[in-house]
């Protein structure tokens, strides 16, 4: 086959710059061609791999795989979401939450890579699987890039939390996230929101504010341990104002996933989902905007945001 091959080398700090050359040697040594690109920044990753997708029937290459952590399957999800070319990830980012939900190797390329042939040639599976599609409230569309997320979108200190971490260069892996998040707890207070989905409005304050599309998010926190990516649902999980020590107690809970069902947490499942701030002006502006919402670990578009779960939208190649 014909396969686009997408990487960015500073991926994971750059610790992983050579997984690209091993994915390339070992798709083209199983007899595939290899159109490898490098992209140095997001924007340029993006639309150098919907030039080698190409457009409509006659299409340039029949599988997209993209090497790099949850960062680069965003983008991969972005620019083959229903067009039915699937997607292959070598996962050798940070946090690779989206390979350890569909059971795929972490930061082992050659692995990886030979998974991928083995989907291909049809020893593996191509499954489809839903994806998040962004638009505003009113139907207008975003920018054409970061429409499309496969995992989970954080609006909450969540997304704050993601901010942060995504500008420490220390510890490496993991470990950004539990820094981050011990340096919000500094200035933890509530956000305000309006959150409508298939069953009504909520108007309130809150600490977290996730959709979730797969388990996984922070390198390992098992926010949504319920999530199918093939249900055509979105889980919403919210979490009330509540002091240091007790989201504490729960940042460990959510590490094992046995948070959900504990006082002050909630989960809802929804086919889409409207976020708007909630300006509360009857409670003396005691409530923060929220922040900036991230998905897959980068930075999406304003709020307000319409959220929709979209059945079947991306095949993957996994294992059989």
């Amino acid at each position: 086959m014909r396969i686009a091959l997408l990487s960015n080398p500073s991926s994971g700090r750059g610790r992983h710059a050579a997984a690209d050359d091993v994915a390339r040697r070992i798709l083209t040594g199983a007899g595939h061609e290899v159109l490898h690109v490098r992209g140095s920044s997001y924007e340029q990753a993006r639309d150098a791999g919907r030039a080698l997708l190409g457009d409509g029937p006659h299409r340039n290459v029949e599988a997209l795989v993209v090497v790099g952590g949850d960062g680069m399957v965003h983008l991969g999800v972005d620019i083959v979401a229903t067009t039915g070319v699937p997607l292959g990830i070598v996962a050798t980012g940070t946090g690779n939450d989206i390979a350890r939900h569909f059971g795929l190797p972490s930061r082992d390329a050659e692995a990886s890579a030979r998974l991928i042939n083995q989907a291909l040639s049809g020893k593996g599976a191509i499954t489809a699987v839903d994806a998040i599609y962004a638009s505003r409230p009113d139907g207008t569309l975003l920018a054409p890039q970061r429409r499309w997320s496969l995992a989970v979108v954080s609006a909450g200190v969540d997304a704050a939390v993601n901010a942060r971490a995504n500008t420490l260069s220390w510890p490496a892996g993991e470990g950004r996230y539990v820094r981050a998040f011990t340096a919000e707890l500094a200035t933890l207070a509530p956000y305000g929101y309006r959150v409508t989905t298939d069953e009504g409005t909520w108007e309130g304050p809150a600490l977290l504010l996730a959709v979730a599309n797969t388990r996984y998010v922070g390198g390992g926190m098992d926010l949504a341990p319920q999530a199918d990516p093939t249900d055509g649902l979105l889980e919403v999980v919210r979490l009330d104002p509540c002091g240091r020590l007790s989201v504490l107690a729960l940042l460990r809970r959510v590490f094992a996933g046995t948070h959900v069902g504990r006082p002050g947490v909630h989960l809802e499942r929804s086919r889409s989902l409207t976020i708007e701030p909630w300006p509360d002006d009857g409670a003396g502006g005691w409530l923060r905007d929220p922040p900036h919402p991230y998905a897959d670990g980068e930075r999406l578009a304003s709020l307000p945001l319409h959220l929709e779960a979209v059945p079947q939208a991306v095949g993957l190649l996994l294992p059989a």
